[in-house]
């Protein structure tokens, strides 16, 4: 029986009565067992994938990095033991520990960091959280697949400069593109032939991706150099081949237009911030090479190897964050060699390898996920739970009543019906199971800039929103006009206040992003009915008859998301006279749609996975950010960014960060309505499931109390 028909209350029934939420089951056949009620179905599992709330509880479980979340929600150690932050803030050199294993017994090293960042960069995965690594050296140039290494000397460059390819477009010929006049015989670095287990044939196109013996990569075994190359037929493969089998280069002769990079950007090279800035400034003169002169490398991205068990991560500017974003995905580690066998269906239980503190046993969509402990994984006395099953259902109210059901014992924050909340939050009764917690997270309206070219229609559209009764129609958040969240500058101590260089009584947010370091970001277009009628008026004389019929979306399983898209919809036509047409969409469906710009408007949200309004918020709005759903790109906005990314000073960095973030708001590819707070139903059992402010919640770490009551 599916999950979804287990329902034992509604909205309109009476709730339960009591201290708790619904049934208290004993625990005591179970208590290393965690029955978890998620959001929805996880879009991957795959940490170079997987881009929701539904997924990352899950593969934080599965999968192991430099850094895992404490349960403070901060950095602690993991497969790094420790790290070494050079001054200027560029060079981070992390320290492995040996005892480090996968699910199949393999030892986990630097190798396996370095492939991970090639993953999540490569232009063939086409990762939607890429951006996750956006602060290390030639990140637009890797995922916009520009950046090359040249091999020979060319005009004034010498052989095994960094450069970048001029005026290129979806025809320009690919440098990585090979072939063999023979069948590749696709296998793990160094195998017989015997043990191939992809068979390329003769002629067939493969994508260069690695050689041996670089900065990042492999010794080449037996001093012979080999190659890894992705072969793109039915679901792909990857795989290793003796570099020499590689005999035809189609694009050898073509000719390219070439640039050198700024020296800041050249992995390996370190210099002062004044030989930087003069290099920045020096002519970067185009050159003639052809095909034969260049390759793309995961060498040309910001890591080295110095030996097996250290892994060093190189940023162009100085980045005040990279460990605190080194237990997101960006830095779990996945086994090449079962990546390279099914690149599209290696989570699949049969062929999953894993290398955190849980492992796959089962994936039934649109059902449940079930979680067992990894008897591999180094750090066993950190695992409490024997087993974790997680329930997939995308209906709030069905989670929500078969947790009062007893059928789970915790539930993902922010699951919870809108009109149940009056009932939990004490304005009707309260429940001691029932948590309402600051969030590090933002509810809001992306405007499709592609679809929604106009300005002043974007800007109209978001000075008619009053945000002040969405609070009270959800009961839980605050509104806002800000896009960066935070803490609610009344709520913040005196000494907090006083490092954030605001007074009590301020409206708004502020981001304590350190000790000591405050981000307070701009307000947005906040509800001006006036400024909304002339901003409207402005966009009707503008386009005229191309005045576009208007579309709301939203997913469907949430009562608060159609809520406010009522809301929306009313105050679109009260203040401006707009007829807004609502569309709900279910969540998978919602999330591709959106992904592809295949809308006008849309809700959404964003979970920082850290307290940093630069790595996770402002972000989004970056021309090149795959998560850019907005499809903004704007170049004041771009060079003020870039700007902030070279201040050292974290006051005046910051600064620069809201004079960007301003810039943005005022385009309005954006209507920010409410900061998250983050609802909890957890049942009085359950033990080491920790709330913290960037909702990483610990599966793995939970345990049930059988004698909670006594």
């Amino acid at each position: 029986m599916r999950l979804a028909v287990a329902l034992i209350v509604c909205a309109s029934c009476s709730l339960p009565e009591g201290d708790y939420f619904g049934q208290i089951p004993d625990v005591h056949d179970r208590p290393r067992t965690l029955r978890f009620c998620n959001q929805g179905e996880p879009d991957y599992l795959d940490p170079a994938l997987g881009n929701t709330t539904n997924a990352t509880p899950i593969l934080f479980a599965m999968f192991d990095g430099l850094t895992l979340y404490a349960p403070d929600g901060s950095a602690e150690p993991s497969l790094a033991t420790s790290w070494d932050i050079a001054p200027d803030m560029r060079t981070f050199t992390f320290h492995l520990r040996k005892e480090g294993r996968f699910s199949n017994g393999r030892a986990i090293d630097a190798y396996d960091f370095a492939y991970a960042f090639l993953r999540l960069l490569d232009p063939t995965t086409a990762s939607p959280i890429s951006d996750k690594l956006e602060f290390v050296k030639n990140y637009d140039g890797y995922t916009g697949n520009t950046v090359r290494k040249l091999l020979h000397d060319a005009g004034p460059l010498r052989a095994g400069a960094v450069v970048e390819l001029v005026a290129t477009n979806d025809k320009t010929p690919d440098t990585n593109l090979r072939r063999s006049t023979h069948a590749l015989e696709l296998r793990d670095l160094g195998a017989p032939i015997a043990d191939a287990y992809a068979h390329v044939p003769a002629g067939a196109d493969v994508e260069l991706v690695e050689l041996t013996g670089g900065p990042v990569s492999y010794p080449s075994p037996a001093g012979v150099e080999w190659a890894y190359v992705f072969w793109d037929d039915g679901d792909g493969h990857y795989g290793w081949v003796p570099s020499a089998d590689l005999d035809v280069a189609p694009n050898d002769d073509a000719t390219y237009s070439i640039r050198a990079m700024p020296m800041r950007q050249w992995p390996g090279v370190q210099a002062t911030p004044e030989v930087l800035a003069a290099d920045d400034a020096a002519p970067h003169p185009t050159v003639q090479v052809k095909g034969r002169d260049l390759l793309r490398l995961p060498e040309l991205i910001g890591m080295r190897i110095p030996d097996r068990y250290t892994f060093v991560i190189e940023t162009p500017v100085p980045i005040p964050y990279v460990v605190a974003s080194t237990p997101s995905q960006c830095c779990r580690v996945t086994p090449r060699e079962v990546v390279s066998r099914w690149p599209r269906r290696w989570t699949d239980a049969s062929h999953i390898v894993t290398s955190g503190p849980m492992h796959l046993k089962l994936w039934l969509e649109k059902d449940r996920v079930e979680l067992v402990r990894s008897p591999t994984f180094w750090n066993q006395k950190i695992v409490k739970a024997d087993e974790v099953i997680v329930f997939n259902m995308d209906d709030q109210a069905a989670n929500t009543n078969y947790y009062a059901a007893g059928g789970c014992d915790a539930m993902a924050s922010n699951n919870i019906p809108t009109s149940y909340l009056p009932v939990m939050n004490g304005e009707k009764h309260s429940y001691k199971d029932f948590a309402s917690k600051p969030y590090n997270g933002i509810y809001f309206v992306y405007l499709n800039t592609e679809k929604l070219t106009n300005r002043h229609l974007r800007r109209a559209l978001a000075y008619a929103i009053d945000r002040r009764p969405i609070p009270r129609i959800i009961h839980k958040g605050y509104g806002t006009s800000q896009v960066t969240p935070g803490t609610r500058i009344s709520d913040l101590s005196d000494a907090d206040r006083a490092t954030c260089g605001v007074t009590r009584d301020q409206p708004g947010f502020a981001m304590i992003e350190a000790p000591g370091v405050c981000y307070v970001p701009p307000p947005g277009l906040d509800f001006d009915p006036a400024k909304a009628k002339e901003e409207l008026a402005l966009a009707r004389q503008e386009l005229g008859a191309d005045f576009p019929k208007l579309t709301y979306r939203y997913n469907s399983g949430s009562e608060g998301h159609k809520l406010i898209a009522e809301y929306l919809q009313q105050s679109w036509q009260q203040v401006l006279g707009l007829d807004v047409g609502l569309e709900s969409q279910e969540w998978k469906t919602f999330v591709k749609d959106t992904t592809d710009g295949q809308y006008q408007m849309a809700r959404f949200g964003n979970i920082g996975s850290i307290a940093d309004t630069e790595s996770d918020f402002i972000v989004l709005f970056h021309c090149k950010a795959p998560s850019n759903r907005s499809r903004y790109c704007s170049p004041e906005f771009e060079k003020v960014y870039a700007e902030a990314k070279q201040i050292f000073d974290r006051k005046a960095r910051n600064a620069k960060l809201a004079e960007a973030e301003k810039i943005m708001l005022e385009d309005a590819p954006v209507i920010p309505l409410y900061v998250y707070t983050q609802e909890h139903l957890t049942k009085p059992y359950v033990r080491d499931l920790p709330i913290n402010f960037v909702d990483q919640v610990p599966l793995y770490r939970a345990w049930l109390d059988p004698d909670w009551n006594k």
